[in-house]
This record gives structure tokens, C-alpha cells and sequence, in this order.
């Protein structure tokens, strides 16, 4: 390319009068180098960008990106175990373009002091053999510690015992906690106000906290459990592998523990390290809440009642009465209950159309008689295995008589 000054030389030597072919010996370029430059201006001098240290992990990174791995901090350690020594601003830089910037409207943001306040949300993350899966979260608002819980349900019944988890896995529970308007919180509306979950609004009570929903069409309102729940797709989520339920808990237990040890982006201080001044409501010393399912059955003639597509035996006292059955979330375990007292505990059975009988719920039932097996009749011979059986009718018993017999009823009959 053409220098500046070159090209005012060339210029400057072809007012003068010089030729094009003086021009390009004096200079030491080509005659058609100089007829190009004395027809139009060279372009302004351009540094070629160097090469970055990223420029080969590009590919990578579009494809991890796709993929739904959009957080830059995980794509980082990724490349990284790859053999990229390069800063992490060059990856922010990377997938800078690839980001789509969101439209909010602007809104102030509210801060909470310690203890205050927790919010806390569902996610749907697809199916899972057969079923859908969801993944319950809670954060404390001042320290910005997290809970993550993956269930198969999103029932009141399941929500309750997330949240029981979750105080436990955080040491209390925080003075208010806010969440958006689910039927398993509230009912419905009447004239704006909210009208509790009665069952929800008795697990506040007892565990001493109040609840708040936000207002309709406004998810900002608890921006940081959304924030959580972002967080968790694009942090946690893409790419994940898990054999089980209880294997992809523990995953997230895992990954709760390595978040809350990380600097958080806002506050930008660990969450851990802010944790002992929350001061939480203690929960130690008291009972969790029952959050098991309740529901009521009439127990047959039989002693046995239906549920979940099996049968469960209960004492024969019982039997034509109304039983209240208890399926706890955690041990898999059914109570049977009469007013205030448990009177069968069976262990819920795997499949479908099973019975599961104690003999002892049978013990002292009286039994009606039989007649005894020496009856007068003539036994039907037991037939022993081999070919043919089952197939022709049983050969009845015959009396085996030597041939004398029938030489003397012979000699009998010609007389």
C-alpha cells in the first residue's frame, strides 16, 4: 500500500511535468502503480488488527453458545481446560454480539435489609422419563444465598416441603417472603387482594413468617429469584447429565454451594460471607410442618382401601368405616389414621394394581367353617407332571384283579 507521503511526491513530481514513466523510475514503482494514484487519492492507512489468543476457540464457543451455554463465566473455565491462557475480558468480548439485550422498562431497584425479605419461584426444565421436571428456588434477598430443588411435582404439598428443605439448608426463615400469584399460594383475587391458601397461609403462621405475592404482570417485582432462576439455566443447566432424581439434586447441592461461594454481581460481595448477618428467624427445636398428602378412603368389606392404583390392608375393626390416609414426601411411607390414632403403616408400593396385606390386620377375624378334607367322597387323584397332562380327562381308578378271579366267574357261568 501506498504511503501518504509517496503519494504527494508522485503528485507533486507530475505537476512539475514529469512523466509517468520518470515518475515511476525516480520512485521505484510500477508505471501502472502511478497512473492508479494519479487518478484517484490512497485510502487512509488502516493497522491490521493482531490475532487474539481466543481467535482459535471461537469455533468452540459458538457451538457451546447454541447449545444454551450462555453464561460467559462457565465458557471461560471451559476453554480454559482446553488450553486457553488468555483473560476472561476477551471472552466477554467473544459472546458480547451474541447476546440479545433485552427491552425492560426502567424501574428503581429495591434494596431489602438483612433478614427482611426471601423470594422465591419454580422453573419448567423440560421432561424427564415421562413426567415434567421443575426446579423450586429460593433466595435470601440481603445475602443473595440460593436453594435449588428439582421435583416431578408443583403442588402445594411439594411446595411446602421444598420450603422446609430450604429453611433448614439456610438455618431460618427471613421475616417476609415474596412470591408471585400460584394457586398453591393464592386462591384468587377479589376486588385486588389476595386470598390465601388456607394450608399455605397455616405454614406461615407456624414457621412465623408473612407472605407477599407481587403484583400481576410484574415479574421485576422479584427480579432476584428471576435472576436465579437465569442463572440456573444458563449456569447449571446446559449440558448436564443425571441418573436419577436424587443424582441431579445432589448435583444442585453442589452447585448451591459453589454459587454462594462466589463474588455476586451485584452486591459484589459472597453471599456466604453476608450470610451470618441475615439473622434468621431460628427453626431449631420445633417439628417440621406435615407436609405430607392428605386425603380420606372407605376401607372394604375386605379391610383394604385404595389408593395411588393399589390396595393397603387395614384391621378388620375398621372395615366399612373412613380412613384418613398420610403419604409423608420424604420416606415413602403411608399412615392409615382413625381420628387421632395410626392404625396401619405400609410402605407404598412400586408399581400398580398391587396388594400390600399385613396378616396381622387379619389375625383375630373369625373365619367361616370348611368342611374337613375327609368328606366321604372319592379323591380326585392327583395328577403328577409329564406329557400330556392337562390335556385329556384324569383316568379313573380302576380295581386290579389277578386272572383267577375271572377263570372262577368263567367256571361259574358255564355251569
Amino acid at each position: 500500500m501506498l504511503r501518504l507521503e509517496e503519494f504527494m511526491d508522485i503528485q507533486k513530481l507530475y505537476q512539475d511535468g514529469v512523466s509517468v514513466a520518470e515518475i515511476a523510475r525516480r520512485t521505484g514503482r510500477d508505471r501502472k502503480t502511478v497512473r492508479k494514484y494519479l487518478a484517484q487519492p490512497p485510502r487512509p492507512y488502516e493497522r491490521r488488527p493482531s490475532g487474539w489468543k481466543i481467535d482459535g476457540y471461537r469455533a468452540y464457543l459458538r457451538e457451546r453458545w447454541e447449545q444454551g451455554v450462555q453464561n460467559a463465566q462457565r465458557l471461560f473455565g471451559e476453554i480454559q481446560k482446553r488450553g486457553y491462557f488468555g483473560c476472561y475480558t476477551q471472552v466477554k468480548k467473544v459472546v458480547r454480539p451474541w447476546r440479545e439485550e433485552e427491552q425492560e422498562r426502567a424501574f428503581v431497584r429495591f434494596e431489602t435489609a438483612p433478614g427482611e425479605q426471601s423470594q422465591m419461584d419454580w422453573g419448567h426444565f423440560g421432561n424427564w422419563a415421562g413426567a415434567r421436571l421443575y426446579a423450586f428456588a429460593l433466595t435470601l434477598c440481603y445475602s443473595r444465598m440460593r436453594y435449588v430443588e428439582f421435583t416431578r411435582r408443583q403442588d402445594g404439598e411439594t411446595l411446602l416441603n421444598c420450603l422446609v428443605h430450604a429453611f433448614h439448608y439456610l438455618g431460618g426463615v427471613t421475616a417476609s417472603l415474596l412470591t408471585d400469584n400460584m394457586k398453591t399460594v393464592v386462591v384468587e383475587r377479589v376486588e385486588g387482594q389476595p386470598q390465601w391458601n388456607p394450608r399455605f397461609l397455616d405454614f406461615a403462621a407456624y414457621y412465623g413468617f408473612v407472605p407477599r405475592v407481587c403484583h400481576p404482570y410484574r415479574p421485576q417485582t422479584k427480579g432476584k429469584i428471576e435472576a436465579t432462576i437465569r442463572y440456573l439455566r444458563t449456569s447449571f443447566w446446559p449440558g448436564l447429565r443425571f441418573e436419577s432424581l436424587a443424582d441431579l439434586n445432589r448435583q444442585a447441592f453442589q452447585w448451591c454451594e459453589e454459587v454462594n461461594r462466589r463474588v455476586h454481581a451485584t452486591t459484589r460481595a459472597i453471599p456466604i460471607e453476608r450470610w451470618p448477618q441475615e439473622h434468621l428467624l431460628p427453626i431449631a427445636g420445633r417439628a417440621d410442618y406435615d407436609t405430607s398428602y392428605v386425603s380420606h378412603r372407605q376401607v372394604s368389606k375386605d379391610c383394604l382401601l385404595s389408593y395411588g392404583g393399589n390396595r393397603y390392608s387395614v384391621p378388620y375393626s375398621h372395615a366399612g368405616k373412613t380412613g384418613t390416609v398420610r403419604e409423608a414426601l420424604d420416606s415413602g411411607v403411608l399412615r392409615v389414621f382413625h381420628q387421632q390414632d395410626c392404625i396401619a403403616e405400609h410402605h407404598l408400593a412400586a408399581g400398580k394394581g398391587e396388594m400390600v396385606i399385613e396378616s396381622a390386620h387379619y389375625g383375630s377375624l373369625p373365619r367361616r367353617r370348611r368342611p374337613p378334607h375327609s368328606t366321604g367322597k372319592t379323591a380326585v387323584p392327583e395328577l403328577t407332571p409329564g406329557p400330556g397332562v392337562g390335556l385329556h380327562h384324569a383316568v379313573p381308578l380302576v380295581e386290579v384283579r389277578s386272572l383267577a378271579s375271572y377263570e372262577e366267574v368263567a367256571h361259574v357261568a358255564t355251569v
